[in-house]
C-alpha cells in the first residue's frame, strides 16, 4: 500500500472515530461530545494518596501518574497541580509522539474544556455590556432560523433544545477529505435547531451545536472573530500565551498528535501523518482549543481569582443543576464527597483532557493524555484528578 492510499485509509478510520466520539454515551470516559462522567463516578472518596510531606509533592505526583498510566501504554500523559501561591508541579510519562518523550510544556488538545473558555468569554462580554446572557439569540443572529425564546443562557446551559448533526454526515465528510475546512455555515447546516412557537427552556441535553451557535453570537456581538475575542477578553487578562483555537488561527508550535487504533489490532497508532483540520473546524467553539498545563492552570486561576470575570458572573457559571449532570454554565460540579470542585473534560480523536478546581483551597489539577486506552487497572481519569487534589491538599495541611 503506498503512502497516499495508506493515509486515506487511516483518514477513513479517523472519520469513524470522530463519529463514535460524537455519539458517545455520557457515562463513558469524556469524548468529543460527551459531558464529564456522572457525578456518581466522582462521589467515592479518594483512595489514600501518597503522603507528599514537605518538599515531596512532586514525588507523589509522579508516582500517582505512573500508577495511573500503566506499563506498555502507547502515547503519553501530562499531569499538573497548581497551588494557590502560583506554584505549578508537572509530571510526565510516556511519549508525546513516537520516539519523543512527553514534556511538561507540550501543547495538547483539550476538547470540550473549550466550552469553559467560551462560557468565560461570554460572561466577560456580559460584564462589559457587550451582550446580556439573557438576550434572545435571534436578536444577535437575525438571519438564523431559531425559536425566538431561546437565549444565550440556554446555549451556555445546554437547555436550548439544539442537537448535533447526524454522525453519518460527518463520517462522509471526513472520509472525503480530512484536510478540508468546515465553515460556520456548514456547522449550522448540520445542527438541528428548534424553530416554531416559543417554549420554556428544555431539559439539559449536551450538544456541541449549541456552542457553535454561541460562536456566531460572539462574532456578531464583538464584530471580530472568536479567536481574537478570546485573546482580547480571556487570554490577555489571564496572562495566557500558549493557548490557541486550532483551525481558526495559526498555532506557532507543534500540537502533540493523538493515538487511535487504526487497524483494529487493539493498539493505538499515531495520527501524526493524518490531516486534522476537518476535525478542528468541526469542533470549533465546542472543542478546538489547544493549550499547555501552565496555561490551563493559569486560566483557571484567573477565572476563579477575578482577573477575567466579575464575582457575579462567576456565580452564574458555578450555579449548577441539582440533577445528576451537575452542569452550570460551561462548568460542572464534579460531585466529590468531601469538597466542592468544579471542572470539565474534553476529548477528541486520540486525546483526553480533564480539569478540576477546588475553590476552597485554590488548588487546580489537570491531566492531558494522548493515550485513549489509558488508564491502567480501571482507575479512571476523574479518579486521578481526585487523587491529585488530595495530594495537594495533604501538602498544604
Amino acid at each position: 500500500m503506498n503512502v497516499a492510499v495508506r493515509a486515506a485509509s487511516r483518514a477513513a478510520v479517523l472519520a469513524l472515530t470522530v463519529a463514535s466520539c460524537s455519539t458517545a454515551d455520557s457515562t463513558t470516559d469524556p469524548t468529543l461530545s460527551a459531558p464529564p462522567a456522572p457525578t456518581t463516578v466522582m462521589s467515592t472518596a479518594p483512595k489514600a494518596a501518597p503522603d507528599p510531606g514537605p518538599g515531596s509533592i512532586q514525588v507523589a505526583l509522579q508516582r500517582t501518574l505512573d500508577d495511573w498510566f500503566g506499563a506498555g501504554a502507547v502515547g503519553g500523559a501530562v499531569a499538573a497541580i497548581g497551588l494557590p501561591d502560583g506554584t505549578v508541579h508537572v509530571s510526565t510519562i510516556g511519549d508525546a509522539a513516537p520516539g519523543e518523550p512527553a514534556r511538561s510544556g507540550d501543547t495538547m488538545r483539550i476538547g470540550s474544556i473549550t466550552k469553559t473558555f467560551m462560557a468565560t468569554l461570554v460572561l466577560r462580554l456580559d460584564d462589559l455590556g457587550v451582550l446580556d446572557i439573557d438576550d434572545r439569540v435571534a436578536a444577535h443572529l437575525p438571519d438564523l432560523d431559531i425559536r425566538d425564546s431561546i437565549t444565550i443562557r440556554d446555549l451556555l446551559a445546554h437547555t436550548s433544545g439544539i442537537s448535533d448533526a447526524d454522525p453519518e454526515e460527518l463520517i462522509a465528510l471526513f472520509r472525503a477529505d480530512s484536510a478540508q475546512r468546515l465553515e460556520y455555515d456548514d456547522l449550522i447546516a448540520f445542527a438541528d435547531i428548534p424553530t416554531g412557537p416559543d417554549e420554556p427552556p428544555g431539559e439539559f441535553a449536551y450538544a456541541n451545536a449549541g456552542y457553535h451557535v454561541l460562536g456566531g453570537v460572539i462574532e456578531a456581538a464583538t464584530g471580530t472573530d472568536v479567536a481574537t475575542a478570546l485573546r482580547t477578553h480571556v487570554y490577555d487578562p489571564a496572562g495566557l500565551t500558549e493557548t490557541h483555537l486550532a483551525g481558526a488561527e495559526h498555532v506557532p508550535v507543534p500540537i502533540v498528535p493523538g493515538n487511535v487504533d487504526l487497524d483494529g489490532d487493539g493498539r493505538e497508532d499515531s495520527l501524526a501523518d493524518i490531516p486534522y483540520l476537518a476535525v478542528e473546524t468541526a469542533m470549533w467553539t465546542a472543542g478546538a482549543l489547544v493549550t499547555t498545563p501552565d496555561d490551563l492552570i493559569g486560566f483557571t486561576r484567573g477565572l476563579f481569582g477575578g482577573s477575567i470575570i466579575s464575582e457575579r458572573s462567576l456565580a452564574e457559571m458555578t450555579t449548577t443543576s441539582d440533577a445528576a449532570h451537575g452542569h452550570g454554565l460551561g462548568l460542572f460540579d464534579l460531585g466529590i464527597d468531601d469538597r466542592t470542585a468544579y471542572g470539565n473534560s474534553g476529548g477528541a480523536p486520540g486525546f483526553h483532557a480533564n480539569l478540576a478546581h477546588d475553590p476552597s483551597t485554590g488548588i487546580t489539577a489537570v491531566v492531558f493524555t494522548n493515550c485513549p486506552s489509558c488508564p491502567a487497572g480501571g482507575l479512571d481519569t476523574w479518579q486521578l484528578l481526585v487523587d491529585l487534589l488530595a495530594i495537594a491538599a495533604a501538602s498544604a495541611s
